[in-house]
């Protein structure tokens, strides 16, 4: 019996020290992700994806040890200027959202999903200040969220002086979260079939959001599938007060990420590689753009010319990026063109 102890010991020592290593230090919640969703937790040839570790997330008590990541993705071929936060739906688990998150950053925008406290957002919002730290480059920031996530991502942005946008889907903002006396710009998104933020509700409570509130309804769409959410243990579908819906899973997210990256896009720098070469200071700017206007642009060839700079620039800013050496040659070869072009003017 003692050799049997030892070895059922040994077992459990080795299952641990294996599987342990495995942890990805996140609070498991009730409502876990389908299979699909775990499929996005990984890079590609457009995303750089990454399970960043916290030591703190006020910057003073240590982060949990079961609590203490978050999840980036981050475009590959353009360098974002715009980040965007998404908090999890309450007791989901936040890989739930990792293609929608995926499939946005993969569209520009520096992406991001955070785990909850015991999976409710509402304790665990300013969590949000941690990435935006992290981030400083990043100058236009957006936070959205589903459903209490949503509400969360209001409540923080109210209190924010970096957030510019808030994105809610299938929920509504009530009286005492109203966001009609801010300047932040809203976007919401939610299904005709949910049965949890209904229409009625969401038309009802849309008094308490900027009048400029972009809203979009997926036809279809019910409030389950806004993650790749496990509907388990509920023998529907989806989730329990929900309907079902009459669209796919998929056809909704592509719905989702489309509408939520239109509303993106209002807050992205257009970044130009003269500007990021030289400075946005520098008298050269000034010299280029005149000779964009007053030479290329007055030919057919010229404004061949100006389109494929500005299809192409964030590619070029990117390579510089990943580059220091070929940034410097750039610099180099542009600091030798601008005497010309001066003496063209």
């Amino acid at each position: 019996m003692k050799i049997i102890r030892l070895l059922a010991v040994a077992a459990a020592l080795v299952f641990l020290s294996f599987f342990g290593s495995l942890t990805v230090n996140a609070i498991a919640c009730i409502r876990a992700p389908l299979p699909p969703a775990l499929d996005a937790l990984a890079s590609d040839s457009a995303v750089a994806f990454s399970t960043v570790t916290v030591d703190s997330w006020d910057g003073s008590t240590p982060a949990p040890a079961d609590d203490n990541i978050y999840y980036a993705f981050e475009p590959k071929k353009t360098v974002p200027t715009v980040g965007f936060i998404i908090l999890p739906g309450g007791n989901c688990d936040p890989r739930s959202y990792a293609p929608a998150a995926h499939a946005i950053a993969a569209q520009g925008f520096l992406t991001f999903i955070i785990p909850m406290p015991n999976c409710v957002a509402i304790p665990g919002y300013s969590r949000a200040d941690k990435i935006i730290n992290d981030y400083g480059k990043i100058k236009k920031w957006a936070i959205g969220g589903h459903s209490v996530g949503g509400l969360a991502a209001g409540m923080y942005a109210k209190t924010s002086s970096t957030i510019s946008g808030v994105v809610i889907w299938a929920c509504f903002v009530d009286e005492a979260n109203r966001l009609d006396n801010t300047t932040l710009k809203v976007l919401s998104v939610t299904g005709s079939l949910d049965g949890r933020a209904t229409p009625e509700a969401v038309r009802a409570a849309a008094i308490y959001l900027p009048a400029d509130t972009v809203f979009v309804e997926i036809e279809g769409g019910n409030h389950t599938q806004f993650g790749w959410i496990d509907p388990s243990p509920y023998p529907y579908p989806y989730l329990e007060q929900d309907n079902p819906a009459t669209i796919t899973i998929e056809e909704q997210q592509k719905q989702i990420v489309q509408a939520t990256t239109d509303f993106l896009k209002q807050f992205k720098e257009n970044i130009c590689p003269v500007v990021y070469l030289l400075g946005k200071e520098d008298p050269r700017v000034n010299t280029v753009r005149k000779f964009r206007d007053e030479l290329l642009a007055k030919s057919s060839s010229g404004q061949d010319i100006i389109e494929l700079y500005k299809q192409h620039g964030a590619q070029l800013i990117a390579l510089f990026e990943k580059s220091p050496a070929i940034k410097s040659a750039a610099g180099q070869l542009l600091g030798a063109i601008i005497p010309v072009i001066e003496f063209l003017l």
